[in-house]
């Protein structure tokens, strides 16, 4: 009687290994795709509730002053006062996490005490540069000092 023990022969181990690797290739690339996108999207978040606290503090006279934002390409700056100044103790400056970067044609936004207008309307867009494809988040502001994400 000829008994022969059946065993994986190096071809298949590899072929095998190959297969393995090439799915947690996969893998890795859609959880690094994921965590940029949650990214834009809690950078469109942090930015939006940066302009409704600046508005909320203007509208409740927080130390009886203006607020605002002064946006950045990779940050932005909550700052009190009428117009923003660098040298201010106070500002609360939040950056965007790598590789969240924004763009817009105005860069500040400060809010009007009673009112709670804003100085000017426009978008801040919010994005991953370098990747093809990839998605964007819209933070508008209105003249009435109102913020949405799109």
């Amino acid at each position: 009687m000829n008994t022969r023990k059946r065993a994986f022969t190096l071809v298949e181990l590899i072929i095998s290994v190959g297969i393995l690797g090439l799915l947690l290739a996969l893998a890795v690339q859609s959880f690094s795709n994921f965590s940029r996108v949650q990214s834009l999207a809690a950078s469109a978040t942090a930015l939006a509730e940066a302009l409704r606290d600046a508005r909320a503090r203007t509208l409740a006279s927080v130390s009886a002053s203006q607020y605002g934002v002064k946006v950045d390409a990779n940050q932005f700056i909550l700052f009190k006062g009428s117009s923003f100044a660098s040298s201010t103790a106070g500002n609360e400056t939040f950056a965007f996490p790598y590789p969240v970067a924004a763009s817009s044609s105005i860069w500040t936004f400060t809010f009007t005490r009673v009112t709670g207008n804003s100085s000017a309307s426009g978008t801040i867009d919010l994005y991953l540069p370098g990747l093809p494809g990839s998605q964007k988040k819209t933070v508008s502001i209105q003249t009435t000092g109102l913020v949405s994400i799109q």
